[in-house]
């Protein structure tokens, strides 16, 4: 059986590979690859004594554990071309399907990656003898099949706790925490620097948290093979061999709940969707009765309680990870990151809601309410939150001149996310399955990593004129001016809320049905469409590989200059902060600090211009007919 699912995952793979998921893969795998050769150039490390380095590679191996575990959560339930529920009418066993299952797990490139990693572990055996070398290549394939089965046993986990409210706020938590680790990361490189870990290894306590968890049990077997004391280095080995057994055991229950329950949708009585205020919400008026609909919706839907919290989750830890460095500069923006945030990941409100799109189109006028209560309704929902974090931000991590400036960003970026979630969500929708065919898995949002990334820089946008007369209320050292930021931030917010959502509904009203057939046709409608002189989603309008590569490229890589080495060292340079970190512009001499910050800058802004343009000029050159959608050049051709 394991050969026949393997096959089928081999097909599934040959004919859904391509575009923008072939681009990711192979970014993936040479990143995944640079970190495997780092993982063996560090267990063949001299520069540190034998006790740190092993330290070190513990730790290195626990990351690698820990990041098959949480990876399915960050990805969205991991990769299922093979679904259990493919088999759910099969008189297959639990414990067959699941080895079955196990096997087409290994057919991708992150396994090989994590074999060549795990090969760090026959480096690592080089200084113990023959013996354990042995041993360091039975534990290698052993180590490589347990994080292998942990990962599944985690995605069936996933799919059983994600399709309950809890859960998804669980999972929530988890994938907000894996962002801002990998958005953060510069300052666990700063804290290991400043600690000196090459030269006096991990704290005790860690080093025995690493050293004791299973990635750790083949170096634990390696060193006692090394030594002559087999007892524990075959005790070391049968552990591998258990976890792997009751990972595959537990593995295989949860498949047969997965496969036999649906999700659980039900609220307990008494929930904050139901109850007096709502209903009067409801009967006051079309607008009112929108927000309560939609007020009800967020809590109800596992999709958007997920994305809700993700965005909360990601607000509040990302300020908090420099505090290991001691660097409380960022508290006072943990409500301006919540907003940013949750706009960008509620820019697709519309298409959530699949096609029940046409109880509008079959209710005239009723567009303008409909925008407007999802806007009230998603300010009711993300302001209470971005206001209390950004007043105990500042209080804990800011001083008198941050409040004008929190206060009115905050302000500006409310409005403008209130406005641009509408008027995204019509122009750019992004279809999403119906709700009621949904799997449970809340993470399955769509691909929505392009409206996100767009929506990040829009929504920053509308705070530049609040920030602008903070700044030069700074520059004067007049305060008032300063404070009259925040009635410029409340201004523009109101102001765009208004504009933004104006357009929205009239968009609605005017490409309703093109919008309708866009979301029943999974990204595609009628060729030929157009409104407004514009194609209405030509129908596999897609690039060649090799510019799918770049955009991807560009998407991915175009904050790295954009804010680590662009904004946030102007921020500082501008603050005055004597921190260097690892900004390159930091460790310049005046007046090169700035222009090396302004010039990274540009080249994030550049990035992202070109990552926008190349699929603008590929979609208008295939409505114009000069290439096929295939990429083959018809103007040339002919």
């Amino acid at each position: 059986m394991v050969g026949v699912l393997i096959e089928m995952k081999l097909r599934v793979l040959r004919h859904s590979i391509g575009g923008s998921r072939a681009a990711g893969m192979v970014l993936g795998g040479l990143a995944g690859l640079s970190l495997a050769i780092g993982t063996i150039v560090l267990a063949g490390l001299d520069g540190a004594a034998p006790p740190v380095a092993a330290d070190l590679l513990a730790a290195v191996f626990a990351a690698w554990l820990f990041g098959w575990l949480l990876g399915p959560v960050y990805t969205g339930g991991g990769d299922e071309s093979v679904r259990p529920e493919h088999f759910a009418l099969l008189p297959v066993r639990p414990a067959r399907l699941a080895v079955g299952l196990l096997g087409t797990a290994f057919v991708g490139v992150a396994p090989l990656i994590s074999l060549v990693a795990f090969g760090a572990l026959a480096v690592y055996a080089a200084d113990f003898g023959v013996a354990g070398f042995t041993v360091a290549l039975v534990a290698i394939p052993l180590q490589l099949v347990m994080v292998v089965a942990l990962s599944r046993l985690m995605i069936g986990v996933l799919g059983v706790v994600v399709r309950s409210r809890p859960g998804a706020i669980l999972a929530a938590l988890v994938n907000a925490s894996m962002n801002v680790l990998l958005n953060q990361s510069w300052v666990l490189v700063w804290a290991a620097i400043e600690l000196d870990l090459l030269q006096y290894g991990l704290p005790a306590r860690l080093s025995a948290v690493v050293r004791w968890l299973p990635s750790s049990w083949g170096m634990a077997a390696v060193a006692a093979a090394g030594r002559g004391d087999w007892p524990p280095a075959a005790a070391a080995l049968l552990g591998l061999c258990a976890v792997i057994a009751l990972a595959l055991l537990a593995w295989s229950r949860l498949l047969v709940r997965r496969t036999t329950s649906k999700p659980l949708h039900r609220l307990p009585h008494g929930s904050a969707t139901s109850g007096p205020v709502l209903d009067r919400l409801a009967g006051s008026g079309p607008v009112g009765a929108v927000v309560a609909k939609e007020l009800r919706t967020w809590s109800r839907d596992l999709m958007r309680t997920h994305l809700l919290y993700f965005a909360i989750f990601f607000g509040l830890l990302y300020p908090l990870v420099p505090l290991l460095i001691g660097w409380r500069g960022m508290l006072p923006w943990a409500g301006a990151l919540v907003v940013v945030m949750a706009a960008a990941t509620s820019a697709n409100v519309f298409g959530l809601d699949g096609t029940a799109l046409w109880l509008n189109l079959v209710n005239p006028g009723t567009e303008r309410a409909e925008v407007r209560g999802r806007q009230t309704a998603w300010l009711i929902r993300v302001a209470p939150v971005a206001v209390a974090c950004t007043v105990a931000g500042t209080m804990f991590g800011g001083a008198g001149w941050t409040w004008p400036w929190a206060l009115s960003i905050l302000a500006a970026l409310l409005g403008g996310g209130a406005g641009l979630i509408a008027l995204v969500s019509v122009y750019l929708l992004v279809p999403v399955t119906e709700p009621h065919r949904r799997s449970g898995n809340p993470l399955e949002a769509g691909n929505i990593f392009g409206q996100v990334i767009l929506m990040m820089l829009l929504v920053s946008l509308t705070a530049l004129p609040a920030a602008g007369v903070a700044y030069l209320g700074d520059r004067l050292d007049l305060p008032v001016v300063s404070w009259l930021a925040v009635a410029t931030g409340l201004g523009t917010g109101a102001v765009l809320a208004g504009w933004f959502g104006r357009l929205a509904h009239r968009r609605l009203a005017a490409a309703g049905p093109e919008l309708l057939g866009r979301i029943r046709g999974g990204g595609t409608v009628t060729p030929g469409t157009r409104q407004a002189g514009l194609a209405v989603g030509v129908p596999g309008a897609k690039l060649p590989p090799g510019r799918q590569a770049l955009v991807t490229f560009l998407w991915i890589f175009c904050w790295i200059p954009l804010f680590p080495q662009g904004l946030v060292p102007l921020y500082v340079i501008l603050d005055g902060g004597p921190a260097k970190l690892w900004f390159l512009a930091l460790h310049l001499p005046d007046p090169w600090r700035v222009v090396v910050a302004v010039a990274f800058t540009l080249v994030g802004l550049v990035m992202i211009y070109y990552g926008t343009v190349i699929p603008a000029r590929h979609e208008r050159a295939v409505r114009r007919g000069e290439i096929a959608v295939d990429g083959r050049d018809l103007a040339g051709a002919g």
